[in-house]
């Protein structure tokens, strides 16, 4: 999307054919989640050959690229909030494991009101205008492309001063009573959908794209066959 997103987009091309809906996963399929990382190794549908894994360490971030957070003394006066692993088992469209993610989330349920967080509402796209869209795509032939961006939430921007302790398992040797000053969100904050939205719409309309009056999920940009709508 050029200079102004610097979050990854993950983007395919939609068939609206009725062949492209799969069918449900079968019944009896559904794998359950390790609830911890200890028993991550012995749950049902642990990694086995052929399948890939994604560690705890390679889903934390923070790394420099995304400067999430930074380690710094508790202020006084501030409650740092606490992390967990989340643990979810990914599977492909024939039910097969393909792969196991671990995601740190914070435990949002303690944050309190006019401390934590001010605002916590994101506008989301009424199944109404969805369906309006791709009735005109299909109408007009349009081409259809859908785009996913990775751990989308972890872009949005903190204007809040929000504090979390280091997470489950990597703490850093030697600063182990040191907190994480966040400087973007985490999934599992109160304000993260509201954070990640002001940031996509901060970079659509730098891209040139203009937010519907009455639909604040909807952006448009050009012209008759150079029309774009999102």
């Amino acid at each position: 999307m050029g200079a102004a997103a610097d979050f990854i987009i993950e983007y395919r091309t939609m068939d609206l054919g009725a062949d492209q809906f799969g069918a449900d996963p079968a019944p009896g399929s559904q794998t359950p989640p390790p609830s911890s990382g200890s028993s991550a190794p012995s749950s049902p549908g642990a990694p086995v050959a052929g399948t890939s894994v994604q560690s705890p360490a390679a889903s934390a971030p923070g790394t420099p690229s995304n400067q999430t957070w930074r380690l710094v003394p508790l202020p006084p006066g501030h409650r740092p909030i606490g992390l967990k692993w989340v643990y979810k088992v990914k599977k492909n469209a024939a039910g097969e494991v393909i792969k196991h993610k671990a995601r740190l989330v914070a435990k949002g349920y303690v944050q309190q009101p006019g401390v934590d967080f001010d605002e916590v509402f994101a506008p989301v796209a009424r199944i109404e205008s969805v369906r309006l869209l791709l009735a005109l795509a299909a109408q007009e032939g349009w081409p259809v492309h859908h785009m996913d961006v990775k751990s989308a939430f972890l872009n949005g921007e903190l204007i809040e001063e929000v504090y979390v302790r280091q997470p489950p398992g990597f703490t850093v040797v030697s600063h182990e009573d040191k907190v994480l000053h966040l400087d973007k969100a985490l999934y599992g904050l109160r304000q993260a959908p509201r954070a990640w939205n002001a940031k996509l719409d901060e970079t659509l309309v730098a891209l040139g794209f203009s937010q519907s009056a009455s639909e604040h999920a909807v952006y448009a940009r050009g012209k008759g066959a150079s029309r774009l709508l999102m």
